[in-house]
């Protein structure tokens, strides 16, 4: 049936949301759908605060709050048949099924309304879908085209079928739904053919043919394409969330940084809108993943930068004498106007950096602190009033790690975080552009160490996983956390920062004494929780994090995660056991009791040592992992005698003793 002159609509808008909040995604959402319909209910499962409430008053012309039970379908199921009821629905021309799930409008709703009144269609809606087989209704395996369906997330019924025994006894016949698969599995999977084998009509506004040909899912793949080419309003708020482990088996994971580049360039939808509602509501390791919130900034050039003022603060620990001229010659590197707090432990390192700046461009306050709290009572504690004065902070401190072995280790960790904070002029000018053009960005830190035994760090949680959640809590931090999850932080403790976004932070008049007392531990203390906190205080604030690293170290930084890659572990045991074979100038399986290492090989002696066929079986990997036994836990080692004399046994291996 073609719609013509001023099609009279209903629209039943679902809305979940735990916390019972209405977003301002949502509110944009509601009134460009407005403009279109001339009846909307919003169906809200679980509950609604009052200002949420309010802020749909203004828009809809019912609100509906029920139990939190049968998804959306539920939801539209008994508003059709209960709220509104079928003999109010038969005054409409078209009825509207929509839900929450998506982003957007990118473009007006109109232009979507226009197309589908001149189509000659029983029921439409915006994209396409193919469904799984596991999720496959068996009674539909026979029909050709039976798994493809409308997405239900954008659904529109119209006149005559609206008015049909066969769509009221579709929906009168849906069982109860109790899971997402059923949602699935007795609605959206169901619906387009339910009606399709019945002789209606129907098509999408989105031309989804090619898409489907390379995934069931174009909405989560291709979204940015489907905006650009078929002019899609809406995009899924599941490509900024979607587990990665899962998502990077079908594509690169593009879609939530292609669809963010777009609107920053290209559109009036504001970002912000996003960004608020995910800060809120989501798990900050899938959104630093997703939206791939990492910067990468030229080191050895500016780049044009907006006409925006920031007021720009650096607050550095000094802490290790024999480093003060390397520090002062990071920050000369700071622009004119930068001012400076400088905080050490004693009145001794203080008269040491005051002359050994004297040569500065800058002018430096040195204040002396206590010797409790390190670099995290600098910043909480002694500089607390002095981050207020700007709008933008770089905290940084000296770095040694002593109790990491050989010392280049520490030394390269303290190398990465000078470089990738404050590392040329140019680099730290591009840092201050990076705030003016992200207004939501609130934080910024160098990546996580990946040389050395760093590698370990696993998730960075470590050992402090409860006592950051104790502290987050105490704090008044509302956000999600896991221990198996990411921990997005300034591992290092050097951050650049709106103090804004940390106020949760410096609203607690902090004290010395709620910090250790020296020596401290390496692991585990409160310094160690609060470390692991900053980026969610910021979250909690309603900014995002990011970490930078220049253009320069991007070069490091990319071998040194291809090296440590999953697929590189076959190469790596080569590598490793080359330099043994090179070390003891014999094959592997005779190195494993050798006591002690009399030589370290060059790189041309360790080539020389390789070989073309080295058999990568199950033979080979027993022995490197004897090897690995033998060195990292020799008396756990000598236990095993038995068991390593039967393996030698049945694998063949002769081993030669000395």
């Amino acid at each position: 049936m073609l719609l013509k002159g001023n099609p009279k609509r209903a629209c039943i808008y679902f809305i979940y949301d735990k916390s019972g909040i209405i977003d301002d995604y949502v509110i944009y959402q509601l009134k460009d759908l407005r403009v279109n319909v001339s009846y909307l209910l919003c169906v809200v499962n679980g509950w609604l605060e009052t200002s949420g409430r309010k802020k749909l008053e203004t828009i809809a012309d019912d609100i509906y709050i029920r139990e939190n039970r049968g998804f959306d379908v539920g939801a539209y199921k008994q508003a059709i048949i209960e709220y509104i009821g079928w003999s109010k629905l038969e005054g409409f021309d078209e009825l509207v099924l929509m839900n929450d799930t998506c982003y957007g409008p990118v473009y007006p709703f109109k232009e979507c309304f226009d197309w589908a009144a001149a189509q000659d269609v029983d029921f439409w809606g915006l994209t396409m879908g193919i469904c799984e087989m596991h999720n496959f209704p068996s009674e539909y395996k026979e029909y050709p085209f039976a798994r493809e369906h409308i997405q239900s997330y954008f659904l529109v019924i119209r006149r005559p079928l609206l008015c049909r025994r066969d769509h009221r006894e579709f929906w009168e016949s849906l069982p109860e739904i109790t899971s997402y698969s059923d949602s699935g599995l007795y609605f959206e999977n169901v619906f387009t053919n339910y009606f399709r084998l019945r002789g209606y009509a129907f098509n999408t506004y989105c031309d989804c043919t090619e898409y489907l040909k390379l995934h069931n899912y174009p909405m989560i793949i291709f979204p940015l394409q489907l905006i650009l080419e078929q002019k899609c309003p809406l995009f899924k708020r599941k490509i900024f969330t979607e587990p990665y482990a899962g998502y990077i088996s079908q594509c690169v994971v593009q879609p939530a940084l292609e669809v963010l580049e777009y609107l920053g360039r290209k559109s009036d939808y504001s970002s912000s809108l996003i960004w608020d509602h995910l800060l809120r509501t989501q798990d900050l390791s899938a959104m630093v993943r997703n939206c791939h919130l990492t910067r990468v900034m030229p080191r050895d050039f500016a780049l044009p930068a907006p006409d925006v003022n920031l007021s720009v603060g650096v607050v550095f620990h000094a802490y290790y004498t024999d480093l003060f001229e390397q520090t002062i010659q990071y920050l000369d590197s700071f622009p004119k106007g930068t001012e400076f707090l400088i905080t050490t432990n004693s009145e001794k390192k203080r008269l040491r950096f005051e002359e050994k700046s004297k040569k500065s461009k800058h002018k430096f306050e040195i204040k002396v602190i206590e010797n409790r709290g390190r670099d995290m009572s600098a910043l909480l504690v002694g500089a607390a009033n002095f981050v207020q004065k700007y709008d933008l902070i770089c905290f940084a401190h000296d770095k040694k790690t002593s109790q990491e072995k050989p010392g280049s280790i520490g030394a390269s960790w303290a190398f990465e975080l000078a470089e990738n904070m404050y590392g040329t002029a140019e680099y730290i000018k591009n840092i201050i552009r990076l705030f003016k053009v992200e207004r939501q960005l609130g934080i910024a830190f160098p990546p996580y160490p990946v040389h050395g035994n760093y590698v370990g760090l696993g998730t960075g949680w470590v050992s402090d996983y409860e006592i950051t959640k104790e502290l987050l809590v105490k704090l008044d931090i509302d956000v999600k956390i896991h221990p198996k999850t990411l921990c997005v932080a300034p591992l290092g403790t050097n951050f650049w920062f709106r103090p804004k976004a940390l106020n949760k932070l410096f609203n607690i008049e902090w004290n010395y004494k709620q910090f250790p007392c020296e020596p401290n531990n390496t692991d585990g203390t409160i310094l160690h929780a609060l470390e692991r906190t900053f980026a969610y205080a910021a979250q909690d604030a309603g900014y995002y994090p990011a970490f930078i690293m220049n253009d320069l170290y991007a070069r490091i930084e990319f071998t040194n995660l291809e090296i440590q890659k999953v697929g590189s572990q076959s190469m790596n045991d080569w590598l490793r056991t080359s330099q043994l074979e090179a070390i003891y100038n014999r094959p592997i399986e005779e190195v494993s009791n050798q006591k002690e290492v009399m030589h370290i090989p060059s790189n041309l002696e360790i080539i020389a040592r390789q070989t073309d066929n080295i058999n990568y079986g199950v033979k080979q990997s027993l022995k490197h992992l004897a090897l690995a036994l033998r060195y990292k836990f020799p008396r756990f080692w000598a236990l095993m005698l038995p068991f390593r004399r039967l393996g030698q046994k049945i694998l063949g291996i002769k081993t030669v003793r000395y």
